[in-house]
């Protein structure tokens, strides 16, 4: 009886695995918004290198293809117009929506470096601080993919004066050298 219930499940089977990958590369460019700001100015890059492995989730019985959940870990590098720039590690969490369109949520922790004092692009004092991306990306081609996407920095102080905080808006652009 249970080996008869196992069978009918048997193409809902999902299973976790860590891939050795190639590298990706995204840049997105955008307008900024800090706390002193009513809107969004131009411009800031922002720029994810991601590091050589990737854990998936898919189910076991399907043929390769897109995959239900991703998890990436980037190398983060972000500035401003005036040279201000944030560089550290994230963690980004993939679902497949649709074919080819990934939501994803990336969280992070950032050295924020202050290179030009007096401007208002949000970075206010050097230091560690939260990286927060939303994105919403779709497949072009197997390499070669288009985003939209809000990233958050701040320092983290809900209640307290918030020393960085820059909110970006941007669109991205990513090239993977994996082939699949």
């Amino acid at each position: 009886m249970l080996d008869s219930l196992n069978k009918t499940r048997e193409k809902d089977l999902g299973a976790f695995n860590l891939y050795a990958t190639k590298t990706k590369l995204e840049f997105i460019a955008g307008a900024y918004r800090s706390t002193t700001d009513q809107g969004f100015r131009p411009f800031t890059c922002t720029y994810h290198i991601y590091l050589p492995f990737q854990l998936e989730f898919n189910r076991v019985n399907l043929k390769a293809g897109d995959k239900l959940i991703k998890l990436n870990t980037p190398l983060i590098v972000q500035h401003s117009k005036y040279g201000n720039y944030a560089i550290g590690l994230g963690e980004r969490f993939s679902f497949l929506i649709v074919k080819r369109l990934y939501f994803s949520y990336q969280i992070g922790l950032v050295w924020c470096e202050v290179v030009k004092k007096d401007t208002d692009d949000g970075f206010r004092q050097m230091g560690f601080n939260f990286h927060h991306e939303f994105n919403l990306s779709y497949g072009i081609t197997k390499r070669l993919a288009l985003s939209a996407n809000l990233i958050h920095i701040s320092y983290g102080g809900v209640f307290k004066n918030v020393k960085n905080n820059q909110d970006v808006l941007g669109i991205g652009v990513s090239y993977n050298f994996n082939s699949y």
